[in-house]
This record gives C-alpha cells, sequence and structure tokens, in this order.
C-alpha cells in the first residue's frame, strides 16, 4: 500500500516509516497540515496515519478533509495519538477516523491493522466493480424501456403521461397503438420489481401488443396472450399488474380490462368522476389455463377523460407517513380548472405532497382526452 504518515514529531514519523518499509508499503511523510494536503492531492495514498492535531489545522482533527478530499474511494485513516482519556478517544473517532493507535508503536499491532484494512479495500474494489456492472445493466435496461415506450407524436394531443421513479428509472410499463380500424388500444403495466428485471417482462409484453394490436384482434385476445406468455416465462412471485383499454372514435364506448391495478377513473367535463372501474381480475403472469381475459365494456356518454394510475401514485407516502390517498387523487382532480391540464394537476399535487422525498415505489399517471379522441 501507498501510506502517508502525517505527524509532528519526526521521531514517531522515523520509526512508522521502517515498520512500514519493512512490511513492502510504499511511506509518504508530512511533518504539518498544509505537507499532508500536497501529498494527498500529488500522490493519492491508500491509508493515512495521522495525528489528530497535525499543526496547521487549526487545532481540529483533519479526517472528515481527508474524507472530502477522496469522494470515490475508501482511504482508511489511523489516529496516530498519545491521548489516552476515553472521551477525547471518542470525539477523534467520531470524526471519521477508521481507528487509532498510540506510542509506543508495536510493529505487530501496526501491521494487523493494515491487514485488516486491506481487506476491507478488497472488497471495497469488488463492491465498486458490482456498481459499475449494476450500471451498465440499468443503463441497458433503460434503454430497452425507453425504445420500448417512445411516444407517437400523433397521440400528444389525446395521451399524456407521467411517471416518477422509486430507482434509477421507472419500471412501469405505457404503451399503445392503433388498430388497421383506427380503435385506440392503451396498456398500463406495473411490473413486480425494477430495472432490468421489468424490462425482461416489458419486451415480450410490448411485442404481443403491438404485433396482435396491428393485426386488429381484440384487447381480450391480446390479454389472453400477453398472460400465456408470463406465466411461462416469469419465475414464481413474479407478475405484472395491468389495465388495457380499447377505444374506437367511432363509439361511445370503452372497452377495459383491469388486473391488479387501482381503479381506472372516467371523468366527465367538470372533472368529477363519472366510473370508477375497479380491478376484477388477477395480475397477468400468475394464473395458467384458469386466467379469465373477459372484458368490460363502459358508455362514455358525458365523459370525456379516462385517467389511469399505478398504486405507487396513491400509496406515496410524505414525511409524516401519510399516503396521498384516492380522497387527494379526487380533489386534485376536482381543483383542475376547465382549462387546465388533469395530468398536470395531479402531477403537482402528488409533488407537493411528497414534498421532496422520493416515492418508495414507481409512480405512473395517464390520462386520455376522449373529447380529441373522438374528434
Amino acid at each position: 500500500m501507498k501510506i502517508l504518515i502525517a505527524e509532528f514529531n519526526p521521531t514517531g514519523r522515523n520509526q512508522l516509516t521502517q515498520m512500514l518499509e519493512l512490511d513492502g508499503h510504499e511511506v509518504l511523510q508530512a511533518s504539518h497540515w498544509g505537507e499532508a494536503l500536497a501529498q494527498l492531492a500529488a500522490h493519492h495514498p491508500d491509508l493515512v496515519l495521522l495525528e489528530p492535531t497535525l499543526p496547521g489545522a487549526g487545532g481540529h482533527c483533519c479526517v472528515p478533509e481527508i474524507k472530502r478530499l477522496n469522494p470515490n474511494r475508501f482511504v482508511p485513516v489511523i489516529l496516530v495519538t498519545s491521548v489516552s482519556d476515553s472521551i477525547s478517544l471518542s470525539r477523534f473517532l467520531e470524526s471519521e477516523a477508521d481507528d487509532f493507535i498510540d506510542p509506543p508503536y508495536d510493529h505487530f499491532v501496526l501491521k494487523a491493522k493494515i491487514a485488516g484494512f486491506e481487506r476491507v479495500d478488497e472488497l471495497y474494489r469488488r463492491l465498486e466493480k458490482f456498481r459499475t456492472l449494476t450500471g451498465q445493466e440499468i443503463k441497458l435496461a433503460k434503454h430497452m424501456f425507453d425504445a420500448i415506450t417512445t411516444r407517437k407524436s400523433e397521440e400528444s394531443t389525446h395521451i399524456h403521461h407521467w411517471s416518477l421513479a422509486a430507482g434509477h428509472f421507472s419500471g412501469d410499463l405505457l404503451i399503445f397503438e392503433r388498430t388497421p380500424a383506427d380503435t385506440l388500444h392503451v396498456m398500463l403495466g406495473d411490473f413486480t420489481g425494477h430495472g432490468l428485471v421489468a424490462a425482461v417482462g416489458a419486451l415480450p409484453t410490448s411485442d404481443i401488443f403491438y404485433a396482435m394490436t396491428k393485426k386488429g384482434c381484440g384487447i381480450s385476445d391480446i390479454v389472453a396472450e400477453i398472460n400465456r406468455k408470463l406465466h411461462r416465462l416469469l419465475p414464481t412471485g413474479r407478475f405484472c399488474c395491468a389495465c388495457l383499454l380499447s377505444i374506437s372514435p367511432r363509439t361511445n364506448q370503452v372497452e377495459l380490462w383491469n388486473g391488479g391495478l387501482p381503479p381506472i377513473l372516467l371523468v366527465d367535463g367538470q372533472h368529477r368522476i363519472v366510473h370508477r372501474l375497479p380491478s376484477n381480475r388477477l395480475p397477468l403472469g400468475i394464473l395458467g389455463e384458469e386466467f379469465d381475459s373477459t372484458t368490460t365494456t363502459v358508455s362514455t356518454e358525458e365523459v370525456c377523460h379516462a385517467v389511469l394510475y399505478s398504486d405507487g401514485l396513491i400509496e406515496a407516502q410524505n414525511a409524516a407517513g401519510q399516503e396521498f390517498g384516492d380522497s387527494r387523487l379526487a380533489d386534485a382532480l376536482g381543483a383542475a380548472g376547465a382549462s387546465s391540464s388533469l395530468l398536470q394537476q395531479i402531477k403537482a399535487a402528488v409533488i407537493g405532497f411528497l414534498g421532496g422525498l422520493e416515492p418508495h415505489d414507481d409512480v405512473s399517471l395517464l390520462t386520455i382526452n376522449l373529447e380529441t379522441l373522438g374528434g
């Protein structure tokens, strides 16, 4: 290891240097804080032996500064001190120091302490390698999700979507496509897990959805085929809560299937809830032959918007541990003015409720303007 000894006493520095060099370490020396800073910047030592009250440090322990100079690597700091009272030692160790050693220096004790930190350093290196690989997987998964969920510009006036990720990116899936007869199919899916785990399920789901929609298949058949695929593909305990809608611009009806997501809300021009359509099916991927893909058809007379959302929205918690809940969602709907965006109103309410906290689960919100869709 490359070790910096930052101690004012030259006798102590030399004694420690001899011990460390005998063990094959490269040794740097500093007698005051300014010199220690220069050594830290120029040579990036792997470990520091530090006198807590090193001259030039203003009488304060410099351990936090050493840690700040090395934010992306573990640089252990062993305090070199003759202080023996427990209060002073505890104060020094609370300053982020990792250990201490006091004179007269015992070579075997020093060697054992450094060997322990070498093992810790190896663990840090393995952890950093794992973090790098995980980051690459997350980047790949995000790329896959972005490719799957690329929005069609021609639908932007009808469909508005917002998501807030609990992790590196949201694992909720939103896809939509039109049939040859111009019927709009929409799917909102919430996979168990995040990142690459969710992306693995999203790929076959989206492939089936797009292919069967373009062939003119109904959502009942699409749901059945997605379930069959996910039931065979996903391990036990992994599934996809989802809802699918089929909206034709030539009729006043919406066909839907809801398996495991919160109720689909159909609201009128005053943003009052006309229909609350709860989940009446199990999520995708749980059942085999017993799976029920039967859909429900609802009249859209006096209905202007459809509102879909994942359970992460109503279960979002503030600092007091309160959930956003159904009542706050209804209040946000009612507070939206005639000319304002439903989605923006609900989004602002959720963000304000969280007060800067990150959600514990992915939040997805989707609004569909049925009036412009029919126009």
